[in-house]
């Protein structure tokens, strides 16, 4: 399997399971801690940067070719050597031939002798200036025996001359002896010079077809290096990139876990990593920060039912308070009884206000508890009943499905549901109704709670955009645009999924669809 760069790590305090009621640590906490373990670990490897890698494959390259060129160079240079030492072989040959023809015409006709003397005096220097290389060629012995050769012909041929010189004008020479000896020695010498001439042919084109080899072998090395290098860039790069990028996709998607290492060593994307970490780091942070001040703003906008929810109990005990200490005395004990019980009743009421408006506006630590929906529909509308009264807007729930109690974070469900009653009661200026259905899915497993409202709806072309951050069509200064997305988020993180269906006029359905398993945070 291809390594990246880093696989990710389910942050601690998300991927535990927990039993029910149990409270699990500040995710902040927990996600720092992760974050230091994948920190570590990026760099606890030792340090190998792509820079240096690619240099080293592109020094690789560099110095095959520069091997390649270096080797043609040596035989190409052999090559001319090679060749001028044909020419000089085919020379001295040739200057042994011409002394041949020239003794025949000696011979034959009683030509003059000068011109033989000419050609044997210049093969004479063709083989001294070719001595040196001719070891290589036929070796030692055959140079000692081709200079005897050459020696004793021209011994010959100056004893020819010398006899030649004493004999009376017009007579020809008739000394078979010295003229067997010349054909004797003239044809070794022009047998050798053409041995040269056909050894060194041979080795140029041995060279020839080492060059062309090597060529071949050359071209083969550098594909080899070249395929090398374009799977290190595929794998060592693109694939990191494109890794990378599926880590930006699910961030967007707001999975925010930690990339954690995988490969043996760090490099830039080692950095890279580090530094997408923190930025995940970051975001979880700032998005408590939004969840939170998004829980201060629905807390606020609360305050005045809250007020009015509490001070009508609060009426009521002072009320009995005045009647139990102006009458107590003509009261017989049943109606004393009666009005203690209505006061106990009433304090109750103030304290169950209380206790929910606490539970609601308690700091972001996830709380998974065994949690029956019906009951925290009914809780969560206490909080806005007050509003509802305001904007005379009827509240009905209905329970289609007997479900079983989810295991979910019991304080970031209420907020969803309050942020979608507060938008649905925003909808409805006039009044309306506001109905609520707990219900099972098609499939049968997950939990659905629907909101439904009768109010101005939402545009079409808005609906894609709906849970987006700071999007909203209320106008400059009602809204934020976070609700919907902070209320997204916490469902998304219940392994849920929150649904919208409205038209113009016609009102709107949230549906929150929770799956039965218990979630990770």
């Amino acid at each position: 399997m291809e390594e990246q760069e880093g696989q990710t790590q389910p942050r601690a305090g998300r991927a535990e399971s927990r039993e029910p009621g149990q409270v699990a640590g500040s995710p902040a906490t927990n996600g720092e801690e992760v974050d230091a373990l994948a920190t570590r670990a990026l760099l606890a490897r030792p340090g190998v940067s792509i820079r240096t890698r690619l240099t080293i494959g592109f020094l690789a390259i560099f110095i095959v070719a520069l091997g390649a060129t270096a080797v043609t160079w040596v035989i190409v240079f052999r090559l001319d050597d090679k060749l001028e030492f044909v020419a000089r072989s085919d020379k001295f040959a040739n200057e042994i031939q011409q002394c041949r023809r020239f003794e025949k015409n000696f011979f034959l006709y009683g030509s003059d002798l000068a011109d033989l003397l000419k050609h044997l005096e210049a093969a004479r220097t063709v083989l001294i200036g070719v001595k040196a290389e001719l070891g290589r060629v036929i070796g030692p012995d055959q140079i000692k025996a081709l200079e005897d050769d050459l020696e004793a012909y021209n011994e010959l041929v100056f004893e020819l001359v010398e006899i030649h010189r004493k004999l009376p004008p017009g007579e020809r020479l008739n000394n078979p002896s010295i003229e067997q000896g010349l054909r004797l020695y003239g044809g070794r010498l022009v047998d050798t010079a053409l041995l040269m001439s056909r050894r060194e042919r041979k080795n140029v084109r041995s060279s020839l077809h080492l060059m062309r080899r090597w060529d071949l072998v050359s071209l083969f090395i550098l594909l080899v290096v070249m395929v090398y290098m374009a799977n290190f860039l595929s794998r060592h790069l693109l694939k990191r990139l494109e890794f990378l990028v599926s880590v930006t996709k699910r961030i967007g998607e707001g999975d925010f876990t930690p990339i954690m290492p995988v490969r043996k060593y760090r490099d830039e994307f080692t950095r890279l990593s580090l530094a997408m970490n923190r930025m995940m780091q970051e975001l979880v942070r700032r998005h408590d920060q939004l969840v939170q001040a998004k829980k201060i703003a629905a807390v606020g906008t609360l305050t005045a039912g809250i007020a009015h929810e509490i001070n009508n109990p609060v009426n009521n005990i002072s009320l009995i308070l005045e009647s139990l200490l102006e009458g107590a005395g003509a009261m017989d004990e049943a109606e004393r009884n009666r009005l203690y019980e209505e006061g106990m009743e009433q304090c109750e009421r103030v304290s169950d206000i209380v206790r929910n408006l606490l539970e609601f506006s308690r700091a972001n630590h996830p709380r998974l508890v065994e949690v029956s929906l019906e009951q925290l529909v009914d809780k969560t509308a206490q909080l806005v009943s007050n509003e509802l009264k305001l904007h005379d807007i009827r509240f009905s729930k209905e329970v289609r499905d007997q479900l079983p109690e989810l295991h979910v974070d019991k304080g970031g469900l209420q907020q969803v549901l309050l942020n979608l009653f507060l938008n649905a009661i925003q909808a409805m200026p006039n009044g309306g109704e506001l109905r609520v259905v707990i219900r099972l899915s098609r499939a049968m497993n997950e939990g659905v709670i629907d909101v439904i409202d009768t109010g101005v709806g939402i545009d079409p072309r808005h609906l894609d955009r709906i849970f987006d951050p700071f999007f909203t069509t209320k106008e400059n200064g009602q809204g934020t645009g976070l609700g919907l997305s902070v209320s997204h988020s916490i469902i998304e993180k219940h392994g849920g999924r929150m649904e919208v269906r409205s038209a113009p006029g016609k009102g709107t359905t949230f549906s929150i669809r929770l799956p039965f398993e218990r979630p990770a945070f």
